[in-house]
């Protein structure tokens, strides 16, 4: 009957304190910051570099350029397309429309005019997106041997439509994804540099 009197004690004792130092550790934590919760939709081995973290909420800013252009018409154009991308990492429907605008009439060439004007002629950030896609590929183009020094980092995202991954040029190492926005801010690496 003492050795369980004891044993009842004892286990009282240490329910006790593992109980008194868990809430300790909760009052604790109260005061910090919640984290938000990742989203990780890759397959095993695909996140390697990739941060998918949207601890950033508030309105993105954009990098500053660090490439000089051979041309004044690349080097404006180029500006734009960047622009273009900050909206659309903000999800900003009227900017990303009136920035394409200006692109379709600065001067840029023709598939980064055409490109652009499909950007604009929509008020859903959904289908600026998928027509961004088509503006990265020719602002590519009108990039290859304009730049006089500096560089320009082309980056991927494997999740863009549906799986499908895309790209697009952005002016610093830091991922800020334009086809996700706030959902996956940071999913995507660097894959080339263009010099």
């Amino acid at each position: 009957m003492k050795k369980s009197l004891k044993k009842l004690i004892m286990l009282s004792l240490v329910a006790g304190a593992l109980s008194m130092t868990s809430c300790r550790d909760a009052e604790e934590k109260k005061d910090e910051p919640a984290e938000p919760m990742q989203n990780e939709m890759h397959q095993e081995g695909e996140t390697d570099g990739m941060d998918h973290s949207s601890n950033e909420m508030k309105k993105y800013e954009g990098e500053a350029m660090n490439a000089e252009f051979k041309d004044e018409n690349t080097a404006r154009a180029y500006e734009l397309y960047v622009e273009i991308k900050d909206a659309l990492v903000n999800t900003d429907a009227e900017t990303t429309k009136t920035k394409a605008e200006e692109l379709s009439e600065a001067g840029a060439t023709e598939e980064v005019t055409e490109a652009a004007k499909k950007i604009a002629s929509s008020d859903d950030v959904n289908k600026q997106r998928e027509a961004f896609s088509d503006l990265t590929v020719a602002m590519e183009k009108q990039l290859e041997g304009a730049l006089a020094s500096g560089e320009i980092y082309k980056q991927y995202c494997p999740m863009a439509f549906e799986g499908k991954g895309d790209y697009w040029l952005s002016n610093s190492k830091d991922i800020f994804n334009p086809y996700y926005g706030d959902k996956m801010l940071k999913c995507g690496r660097v894959d080339a540099t263009i010099k």
